[in-house]
């Protein structure tokens, strides 16, 4: 993976933690799930050389927290074009 890779990923990652805390349709539990992920993402990203197999884990998680909420398409489908682009396979 390159580190032309990350930005994509990280505003990604930025925009899907931005619906989740404006969505009034997730509980106090599912919000600090998500805030856990993003966390680990954000470390996962920061590492000089990158795990494709952890940050598929991470992302997928993140995927599947948001794919049940109404109104979420748009931040999913980014999640998912920015996994294809770095070729990390998405569980949809």
């Amino acid at each position: 993976m390159q580190p032309t890779d990350v930005r994509p990923i990280r505003e990604a990652v930025e925009a899907a933690q931005k619906f989740a805390h404006s969505s009034k349709q997730l509980d106090a539990g599912d919000l600090d799930d998500i805030d856990q992920i993003v966390a680990s993402l954000r470390q996962e990203l920061s590492r000089p050389i990158l795990h494709p197999g952890t940050l598929g884990t991470y992302l997928n998680s993140l995927l599947r927290s948001l794919r049940t909420q109404h109104h979420a398409e748009a931040v999913v489908s980014q999640l998912i074009e920015v996994m294809d682009d770095a070729e990390i396979p998405a569980e949809v």
